[in-house]
């Protein structure tokens, strides 16, 4: 993996320093990162759960997208998950559910790994 995606690598080690941060080269510069666990919150069964995501060799200049959670998570108040999170998705071997949260303004915003797995814990937090 090149050094900007070694250093989100670094910098997600930093931002859940409670969980394991395992990093997959994907052989062209990029990596398959899965923090674990992460907590979703009250709102999900299980509560703690990995997230993953692929950084590819462009970033910072590339969105991470999507992230994906464990394909056992469910809404505690049983509802289902509707778009942009959706089941029978699969990430780095794992059955996932994937959450579509894209950064359309990422050539003007670059956004950081550890601010785009933030982002996207507090969209799943404040689902309705």
């Amino acid at each position: 993996m090149n050094s900007d995606v070694s250093e989100a690598v670094v910098e997600l080690r930093r931002a859940f320093p409670e969980a394991q941060v395992t990093a997959n080269d994907d052989g062209e510069g990029g990596a398959r990162v899965i923090v674990d666990p992460v907590d979703l919150g009250a709102h999900f069964s299980p509560r703690q759960t990995w997230m993953g995501g692929h950084i590819t060799a462009l970033y910072p200049n590339a969105d991470i997208y999507p992230l994906f959670i464990d394909a056992a998570v469910r809404r505690a108040d049983g509802k289902g998950f509707e778009t942009p999170v959706t089941h029978g998705a699969s990430f780095d071997g794992r059955p996932a559910i994937q959450v579509s949260r894209r950064n359309n303004q990422i050539q003007t915003c670059p956004q950081t790994a550890v601010a785009k797995f933030i982002k996207v814990l507090d969209f799943l937090e404040k689902l309705p």
